[in-house]
């Protein structure tokens, strides 16, 4: 199945491992001295538009804020590893080791893009991984318990400023809604909630489509823990998609392919492949098609939609077959079975996270795109 990850090429750089077992990049021809850790997982970013304010609010966070936890959300194809990515060559790049932000660096995937999705590291397995990495292979005979083991991290964190990056943490969450972890994997709960709440030197950033439970009071009742939600790319930012893809740009109806498609960029240079591959580059032939999800498309809306519990999806179709703006007292009466108006709220409150529905003062609605996908489910 297709997950954004699957468009991110990983950082070619030779790597070697000195003595010290940490791993760090070597380039022959501008030496540089570079955080230890192990980041060689993190995507190459050779491409990359936009999203200034997003990289000074995070910046702002890391170094002038000191804050511990960042979740960064977003829709899937938004950009989210990417943003990280691009954050993170900042911290890697430094050609002077007392000016790094971090003595090291560490990016960790939560699931495999060689397995299946539902294949993810256990808690242990990773926090034996990041000791190891810190400890410089020093650490033995380490605990088994989860709890020990977060105590263990604690104390690198603590004396050492290292940033860690967790991305897919989607992949161990359960099905249906709820942002409850899948069994076997709730140690994370306990690994996040304290990084977040105790007193070190360090920062986790967690890259996810959706959030874990709980993590909206973590983050109010710790000023360390922020949420960044990714929107779309702004309309001058997808305009350089077009360019760099070849769209001559006096093509008025460049703006109608980014407004139905939310600005996703990943989402728009799989529409632009295709209408190179089958319009010549014209875009008014492909919106004269009148259809906006298939391929891919469907396939990425397709994975975030079938994570939803029933009542987001219910909600979701209200929204889409109604397609105009609507108010939760008009939504209640749409919903069958009824349900509560505090039900209805959390539900609200959590696909607006998901960035999966839209709020102005005209009321709830979905993008086009998501419009198109649903009504197409319903219609089937």
């Amino acid at each position: 199945m297709l997950e954004a990850d699957d468009y991110q090429s990983p950082l070619s750089v030779p790597l070697v491992k000195p003595e010290t077992h940490s791993t760090q990049f070597i380039q022959p021809l501008q030496p540089q001295i570079q955080p230890d850790g192990d980041y060689n997982l993190a995507p190459k970013v050779s491409v990359f538009y936009g999203r200034t304010a997003e990289l000074a609010t995070l910046n702002q966070w890391i170094q002038v804020n000191r804050c511990q936890l960042i979740m960064v959300l977003g829709m899937g194809g938004m950009g989210k590893t990417s943003l990280i990515a691009k954050l993170m060559a900042g911290f890697t790049n430094s050609t002077d080791l007392s000016s790094s932000e971090f003595k090291y660096v560490i990016w960790r995937f939560l699931r495999s893009a060689s397995l299946s999705l539902h294949h993810a590291p256990t808690v242990e397995e990773t926090l034996t991984d990041l000791i190891h990495i810190l400890s410089h292979q020093q650490a033995v005979d380490l605990p088994k318990f989860p709890d020990q083991l977060i105590s263990k991290l604690m104390q690198y964190l603590h004396q050492t400023r290292c940033l860690l990056v967790l991305d897919n943490l989607e992949s161990i969450l359960q099905w249906g809604g709820g942002g409850y972890y899948r069994p076997g994997f709730e140690g994370y709960g306990q690994l996040i909630r304290t990084i977040g709440e105790s007193t070190h030197k360090s920062c986790l950033i967690i890259i996810s489509r959706e959030p874990p439970i709980a993590f909206s009071v973590l983050e109010k009742k710790a000023n360390s823990v922020k949420l960044l939600i990714l929107k779309g790319l702004l309309p001058e930012d997808g305009l350089k998609i077009f360019q760099s893809e070849g769209i001559d740009e006096t093509q008025a109806e460049w703006q109608i392919l980014h407004n139905d498609y939310g600005g996703n960029p990943l989402i728009l240079k799989i529409v632009i492949t295709t209408i190179h591959f089958l319009f010549s580059g014209k875009i008014d032939l492909f919106l004269a098609q009148g259809i906006t999800v298939f391929g891919d498309i469907y396939d990425l809306l397709d994975q975030q939609f079938q994570r939803l519990s029933d009542l987001e999806k219910t909600v979701i179709y209200s929204l889409a077959i109604h397609r105009q703006p609507l108010f939760m007292p008009e939504l209640l009466n749409k919903i069958i079975p009824p349900v509560t108006s505090q039900k209805l709220l959390g539900t609200l409150e959590s696909l607006k996270l998901r960035s999966l529905i839209e709020c102005n003062s005209d009321g709830f609605t979905v993008q086009n795109d998501l419009t198109e996908y649903v009504t197409s489910q319903f219609e089937s």
